[in-house]
């Protein structure tokens, strides 16, 4: 692929998104606010109170809403579409029944006029002149046109290897009881003369091979740029690799810290810290910082981008402007980037574009440390072609309760692992209550036997059904109790692991099923759902019949969906089940 192909490309996918974008959040902000509240699109504000010139606590309604932590907002009276109050508004914080906003530009009268109350709906920043910024840099720079534009069209040959960095970092990982994968890992992260790719299956322990690559290069002297496309993600990545004992910062907001250690120093601009060496150390940041006063004047040797299976080519471009060789561990068996347009590169992670093109410098870590094996040769057989393998101790592989189950003992036996029990119901869509009423009580029922609350986790495709379940949870056990049960979406999960994981996939609409198949089959969030568990995993979903597969034509979808059939198969088969 030429040169200009490529970057015409990478302009076209932007502007593209942008359009997708603009486009979509109109199409929200026009529907009647009855429409908006029953999808949980809107929601209700009780009061807004300003904290600190940049800062806003609002009070929220009764309503249910698909906001999180982290998402953007707009404040408006009722007609998003035609006055919006408060624009680009980020979710700082989330309490029981109130959100901490922040918000770049305040103006003061506008605000003056939403105190007593008003609308959330979403919103988003237009990123397109960040993107430009970064694509003409790299146009315009030596090393852009003649290492970045041939790596991502293919045309640069990425296999030059310094043998003594590798053998030396290697023989190091190996030291450190790493296995041959990750050691293998290791040697190319230090010594890849451009590029290295790690691909890490559930509980392979890539952060642990991150932070070992990041120890060998600092201790070379080289300066190290950690980055992902979430604060969550760059802050995991951070706390492993301060444990090395190596100088290293997050470069963010107030807001980007959350569950930082405070063994990680943080800074809101790289300039302020005063301690940083000349040479050998780490800073993590989004690559946005990267465009802005926090981190435009630094430049770094070795960019990593972790979760590099969910960051778009504009995005890892973005942070690669920055650097002179790359490191990226990912996995594109689990989520891919959330891309709104039709583009050319709409199936297409910079650690899918990458890993495809450069195999003798990619690395598969082959070894699971988290799931038992029978749980482990699903995800294998169907995901990794059959190379993941299990070493989780024999001695903690079998999950057993400390006390004799009440009900559900056939559900609960260490002699089944795995445990399909068919969704109630033949018409539920994207919340069902007697789904979540029976997986509170199976909950209950562990608990009482002797398994902790902190040990099991809730998975489900819908935020609606999340909410179902928590509410079902906290009066089962409590609200104190359900809430060290972490229950999320697959978005939300990615990461997290817990000795019993239950997946409540809640529609039995077969209409319904039908027409989201793309979303609610999509193999990769399969994956992700499916390896949270260690040892004991539930799966409670529709068991769908024959005449399914035959109501589409689309290979690839058909193909999902007799995944999904193989996996009913291949674990224990409840057919009902009676939650008391």
């Amino acid at each position: 692929m030429e040169l200009k192909s490529v970057l015409k490309e990478l302009k076209e996918f932007v502007y593209a998104e942008r359009e997708a974008n603009l486009e979509k959040l109109m199409e929200t902000w026009v529907k009647t606010l009855h429409e908006k509240l029953s999808k949980g699109e809107t929601q209700i504000i009780k009061s807004v109170k300003q904290v600190d010139s940049n800062y806003l606590e609002v009070v929220l309604g009764n309503n249910d809403s698909r906001f999180r932590e982290g998402d953007m907002l707009c404040l408006h009276l009722g007609e998003a579409h035609i006055n919006r109050h408060i624009q680009q508004a980020t979710i700082e914080a989330e309490n029981d029944n109130s959100w901490l906003l922040r918000v770049d530009k305040l103006n003061e009268e506008m605000l003056s006029e939403i105190l007593g109350g008003c609308y959330a709906d979403p919103d988003s920043m237009d990123l397109t002149p960040f993107y430009d910024k970064a694509l003409d840099e790299i146009t315009e720079s030596k090393f852009g046109r003649e290492i970045i534009l041939p790596l991502l069209s293919g045309q640069l040959n990425t296999d030059f290897i310094f043998e003594n960095d590798y053998d030396d970092a290697a023989d190091y990982a190996q030291e450190r009881k790493l296995n041959e994968q990750q050691s293998d890992a290791v040697g190319k992260g230090v010594a890849a003369k451009y590029l290295a790719c790690i691909q890490g299956p559930p509980g392979t322990g890539k952060t642990k091979v991150i932070s070992i690559i990041a120890k060998l290069l600092v201790e070379s002297g080289q300066r190290v740029f950690m980055t992902s496309h979430t604060h969550m993600a760059i802050n995991n990545a951070l706390n492993k690799i301060a444990e090395e004992n190596i100088p290293v910062i997050k470069v963010c907001g107030k807001g980007g810290t959350k569950a930082l250690s405070n063994t990680v120093g943080h800074h809101e601009y790289a300039s302020n810290w005063k301690e940083m060496p000349d040479s050998g150390y780490v800073i993590g940041a989004t690559p946005f910082a990267t465009c802005s006063q926090r981190l435009e004047e630094y430049d770094f040797d070795t960019i990593i981008f972790d979760e590099a299976s969910q960051i778009t080519l504009p995005l890892a471009l973005i942070a690669m402007r920055k650097g002179r060789r790359f490191v990226f561990v990912g996995d594109h068996k689990q989520l891919p980037p959330v891309i709104l347009s039709e583009s050319v590169l709409s199936d297409c992670s910079a650690f899918s574009r990458m890993i495809s093109k450069n195999q003798e410098v990619s690395t598969l870590l082959d070894q699971t440390y988290r799931m038992s094996q029978e749980l482990t040769e699903w995800p294998s057989n169907c995901y990794y072609n059959g190379k993941l393998t299990s070493e989780r101790a024999i001695n903690k592989s079998i999950f057993n309760l400390p006390h004799q189950p009440q009900k559900y003992m056939d559900i609960l036996s260490s002699k089944h692992p795995f445990v399909f029990i068919k969704t109630p119901g033949i018409n539920a869509k994207s919340a069902n209550l007697a789904e979540a009423k029976l997986v509170a009580e199976l909950i209950g029922i562990t608990i009482e036997a002797g398994l902790s609350a902190e040990e099991i986790g809730v998975v489900t495709p819908f935020r609606s059904h999340a909410k179902i379940l928590k509410s079902c949870l906290a009066n089962k056990l409590g609200i104190f109790a359900s809430k060290s049960i972490v229950t999320d979406t697959v978005e939300r999960m990615q990461g997290q692991e817990r000795e019993m994981m239950i997946i409540s996939l809640c529609s039995s609409d077969p209409q319904y099923i039908s027409a989201i198949a793309s979303f609610f089959f999509q193999p990769e969030r399969l994956n992700v759902a499916i390896t949270r568990a260690q040892t004991k995993l539930i799966l409670v979903g529709p068991d769908l019949p024959e005449y399914f597969l035959s109501e589409t034509d689309d290979e690839e979808l058909r193909k999902n969906i007799e995944d999904y059939r193989s996996l009913i198969c291949h674990g224990y088969y409840v057919e009902q089940m009676n939650n008391g």
